[in-house]
């Protein structure tokens, strides 16, 4: 690989930003939660990308915080994206509170559109609440 034989890693999809906060989290095990403000998606994407599973689930706690309705459809899309469990149960308990709402918004039309399998999600998990049988998946 070109990383091995020039000793340089290039990381071309997140702001230096992200990789500072990064970088400083691989030294210190340490993450302002103030810097999660602004750069809990993108830590969390670049934690799942190099298997830094403790900052992950940092960024998923904070994210978790900040779940509402108004983000829910978000949230629970991008977390299916980078295989954050505890945040897409997080946001489907959201989407599950307001579904009624939420379906009749535009961000609900565009992920039926861009992802029908978690709008069957979506439903099935409404279906298993309203017939009582089994817990979010």
């Amino acid at each position: 690989m070109e990383e091995s034989r020039t000793n340089t890693i290039k990381i071309t999809d997140f702001s230096h930003e992200v990789l500072k906060l990064f970088i400083h989290y691989l030294y210190t095990a340490e993450i302002y939660p103030e810097s999660l403000d602004d750069s809990a998606f993108d830590l969390l994407a670049l934690a799942e990308k190099y298997h830094v599973n403790q900052l992950k689930s940092m960024c998923e706690r904070y994210m978790i915080s900040k779940v509402n309705s108004g983000n829910a459809l978000f949230n629970f899309e991008y977390a299916s994206l980078h295989g954050a469990k505890t945040l897409k149960e997080a946001a489907l308990s959201a989407i599950m509170e307001n579904i009624k709402e939420l379906s009749s918004k535009s961000e609900y039309k565009d992920l039926v559109n861009r992802d029908p399998k978690l709008v069957v999600e979506i439903y099935e998990a409404y279906l298993r609440k309203q017939t009582g049988k089994g817990s979010i998946q």
